[in-house]
């Protein structure tokens, strides 16, 4: 799977990043916080079977260091 493909499915599933591109600062998103930190742990443990911690989230700085989580 691609990044464009990753941060499609990511867009189909959480509102605050479905207007973001791989370079978007998570900061700078104005729905970003704690629930969308949550969505993004299940999306990523339901989409792609792997287990992130929100302390890993929180790390990232832009949506591509997220689907860079992805392996």
């Amino acid at each position: 799977m691609t990044s464009e493909e990753k941060l499609h499915l990511l867009q189909s599933e959480i509102d605050s990043v479905a207007q973001a591109t791989l370079v978007t600062p998570l900061a700078s998103l104005p729905d970003w916080g704690s629930l969308s930190i949550l969505l993004v742990i299940v999306h990523f443990e339901e989409k792609h079977k792997l287990a992130v911690t929100g302390a890993q989230v929180r790390a990232c700085q832009t949506v591509g260091d997220l689907l860079a989580l992805i392996p």
